[in-house]
Parts: C-alpha cells; sequence; structure tokens
C-alpha cells in the first residue's frame, strides 16, 4: 500500500510540473502574438554570414530579361538583394511583403535584385516571377550559383539591405527584418 500511495504521489507531482510548464509556454506564445507578429518570431537579429557593416560581394549576373546585373551598379542607390527558392514554402510567403517593402520605400525594380533558385523542373517558377514581374530585377540563380557563393546568405530565404555606399545595412529571414533599418540607410 506505501508503494502505490507513492506512486500517485510522484505521478501527481509530475502532472502538476507538465501543467506549470504548459502555461508557462502558452503565456509566452500569447505574448509574442499580442506583440503584432502576427504568430511568427520576432524579428531575427542579422544573419551571422552577412552582418551589419560589412561591404556587398562583387558580383555580376545576368537577369532573366537577359539585362547584366552587377554590385558595381548599385553603389549609389540603396538596394535590396533578396534570395529564394521555388522549393521554400516560406519564400513564396515573403513576395508579397518584397513588393510592398520596395514601393513603400520607393525604390525602382533596379533596386530590388531577386534571385531565385529553381532547381526542381516541376517548380512553379510563374508563382514568384509574376508577383516581382517588374517590381525586381529577376536573376535565375540558385546559392550554389556564382551569385549564391559571393554572398553565402546560409539558406533562403534572405533579404539583405545595402545603403547607396554599398554597405549591408540590415539583412534577415523577413522582409519585415529590414523595415526599421530601411529608415536609417
Amino acid at each position: 500500500m506505501a508503494i502505490l500511495t507513492a506512486a500517485v504521489v510522484v505521478l501527481t507531482a509530475l502532472a502538476l510540473f507538465n501543467l506549470v510548464l504548459t502555461m508557462a509556454l502558452v503565456r509566452r506564445l500569447r505574448r509574442v502574438e499580442s506583440t503584432g507578429h502576427r504568430g511568427s518570431l520576432p524579428a531575427f537579429p542579422d544573419l551571422e554570414r552577412l552582418p551589419a557593416g560589412r561591404a556587398v560581394p562583387e558580383f555580376t549576373a545576368t537577369s532573366a530579361t537577359g539585362a547584366e546585373v552587377s554590385s558595381r551598379e548599385r553603389v549609389g542607390d540603396r538596394a535590396v538583394y533578396a534570395f529564394f527558392d521555388t522549393d521554400c514554402g516560406i519564400c513564396k510567403k515573403q513576395l508579397r511583403p518584397l513588393v510592398e517593402f520596395a514601393a513603400d520605400a520607393g525604390l525602382a525594380p533596379e533596386q530590388v535584385i531577386a534571385f531565385i533558385g529553381h532547381e526542381n523542373p516541376d517548380a512553379d517558377v510563374d508563382a514568384y516571377t509574376s508577383v516581382l514581374e517588374n517590381r525586381a530585377t529577376i536573376v535565375m540563380q540558385s546559392l550554389d550559383d556564382e551569385v549564391g557563393r559571393a554572398f553565402s546568405p546560409g539558406g533562403v530565404p534572405a533579404v539583405v539591405l545595402a545603403d547607396a555606399d554599398g554597405i549591408i545595412v540590415r539583412s534577415g529571414v523577413e522582409v519585415e527584418d529590414l523595415a526599421t533599418a530601411f529608415a536609417g540607410a
């Protein structure tokens, strides 16, 4: 009988401990939602491989329209470099915010360069290009190509804001990570 009583006491203590941890988790999630992040986590710090203060890497690429795009052309203008992949579900969700950010910031399509990886032949490339067309310069290159190796963001999505001197002001995985930094760029 003593063993049964001890087992009930231990199980009750474990259940109460589990309940306290669950309530703490729920409270934390509610606090994150109430800060205006619409259920997502708060803004990430700069990407480790693309910290603020670093110069934009030198690159030359060809856009989807056949025009040459290079980092040297962007010196003198603020620019956003965005990296996506057609196999990335989260990337697709960042397209509209990128377009809205560019419009709100008054950026010309030449100042918003979107690098789209498309390794999967079954991927819906049109879902990306149709949103970005005439709103960004589209370059069909993956992270394994020249530009991806030059920037080496570490994954997708990745967005980088550079000032007119070609210096990275902010980087992150969501477009909203750039919004506050843009005012000071």
